[in-house]
């Protein structure tokens, strides 16, 4: 306490001779006149350091839109972005295939055990052809692979886990072909929806995060309902310019359709056609504001039989999202409001809303801290939900060796979440690393 005060006196009387000092230079030094000459030179200086300044500020910016991009999890964002931020590398590399990877591994700690886990491993091949000047014909295959648990297999192959057999080691995670020209990009297969292009604002976290914007929904990818890795959809990215005359970027409208896919925890019942929309704005400055809609049809006939499960209507995801970021840090939020759309823990459905913020900041040079929390409240009347919610908070330290595409990781998953028989979930610790390749 008395540290704290002193720290305090010394502030207070630093701040005071700073005063005096400036009121006795005002008040006995003596005025120095420059001729007109000499203040044009000076100002002619200033002008010249402002300029000089500009392209650094300009420079970090652009750093800070390639670093931000690098952890976006969606490839044809990735490539969106390069057509509007960085046209010039977009029409680069008229040929490419190129194979690619990234090793995903973490330790955890919970109340009960401590394991070794994959975090999202993959390996993929994205291939593009230009037939003509800046239109594009490309395709993608990406798998994800549990490359702990095919270690596990080697070394004992009498196990018997769920985790050993074949075709749970190693998944699809993204498989598409497509079309693309500097204002549009069609695409049909296994591909992230156009839902994610505002849900995604917030899912940075490492290893954990994601659990209340209705992205991967039921317990999956979000394939089968469309909001997270779509499956078997037709798909649309369009960039619209004009609002470039306001001082905004290109505008992003995207459709997505479905059709015929299962539903979820719900065994011989599938969804009629499924819908996707979104729309994004950006500024100049780099700040976004999205909006997106999905709707996967159910038929009337049908719901009887599935309100056993909570569901009773169609399934629905609508979110707002706001994001912004600079060179030295990136903070955005998202609120969604779904219907029939999510379980408990129990696969039971329910209606609810969800929030979800993220936030990292520069500590210095690779050190970088993030912190947020999602939170998924089902609405008071949907009793068959019981105690379940989703709620806590993450603090993350991260190591950076190369932008985000290499790194070290910590985290901490601070619980107050309950499952649908009131039992609150514990704390989760993660270390881990990430390692993208080449």
């Amino acid at each position: 306490m008395n540290g704290r005060v002193n720290r305090r006196s010394y502030t207070i009387w630093s701040l005071l001779c700073l005063c005096l000092f400036t009121i006795t230079q005002g008040i006995y030094a003596r005025p120095v006149e420059q001729s007109s000459a000499e203040t044009e030179k000076a100002t002619v200086k200033q002008d010249d350091e402002a300029e000089q300044k500009s392209p650094s500020e300009v420079e970090k910016q652009d750093q800070a839109r390639e670093r931000e991009i690098t952890e976006e999890e969606d490839p044809l964002t990735q490539r969106q972005s390069d057509r509007v931020n960085r046209p010039e590398q977009w029409a680069k590399e008229p040929y490419e295939f190129k194979p690619y990877g990234s090793i995903r591994v973490r330790h955890r700690w919970t109340g009960d055990e401590s394991f070794w886990a994959d975090g999202s491993s993959r390996v993929g091949v994205n291939g593009r052809w230009q037939y003509q000047p800046n239109q594009f014909l490309f395709g993608r295959l990406e798998a994800g692979v549990n490359l702990l648990d095919e270690l596990d297999f080697l070394v004992n192959r009498g196990a018997n886990s769920p985790q050993s057999q074949a075709g749970e080691s190693l998944f699809t995670r993204l498989m598409y072909v497509g079309i693309e020209t500097p204002n549009f990009i069609l695409t049909g297969g296994k591909n992230w929806s156009t839902y994610y292009r505002v849900s995604g604002f917030t899912d940075r976290f490492q290893g954990t995060g994601a659990s209340a914007s209705g992205t991967f929904n039921a317990g999956t990818d979000g394939g089968p309902t469309g909001t997270g890795r779509a499956d078997r959809n037709l798909q649309t990215r369009v960039l619209i310019d004009e609002l470039e005359k306001v001082g905004l970027k290109p505008f992003h409208l995207n459709i997505q359709v479905q059709h015929g896919e299962p539903i979820p925890e719900v065994p011989d019942a599938n969804y009629g056609t499924t819908i996707g929309l979104s729309a994004m704005l950006v500024t100049r400055k780099d700040l976004s504001f999205g909006l997106a809609y999905n709707h996967a049809n159910i038929a009337d006939a049908d719901i009887p039989t599935l309100k056993p499960y909570g569901i009773d209507g169609d399934a629905q995801a609508a979110i707002a999202g706001l994001r912004w970021f600079s060179d030295k840090w990136y903070l955005a939020t998202t609120v969604a409001r779904l219907r029939n759309h999510e379980t408990t823990d129990e696969d039971i459905y329910f209606d609810g809303w969800g929030w979800e913020v993220y936030g990292h900041y520069n500590l210095h040079e690779r050190w970088w801290a993030g912190t947020g929390w999602n939170i998924l409240e089902p609405d008071s009347e949907q009793t068959q939900a019981g105690d379940y919610n989703i709620k806590y908070g993450v603090m993350e330290l991260r190591y950076s060796f190369k932008k985000f595409q290499k790194m070290l990781y910590a985290n901490a998953q601070l619980e107050s979440s309950h499952k649908a028989d009131g039992t609150r979930r514990g704390n989760i610790y993660t270390i881990g690393v990430r390692w993208d390749l080449p």
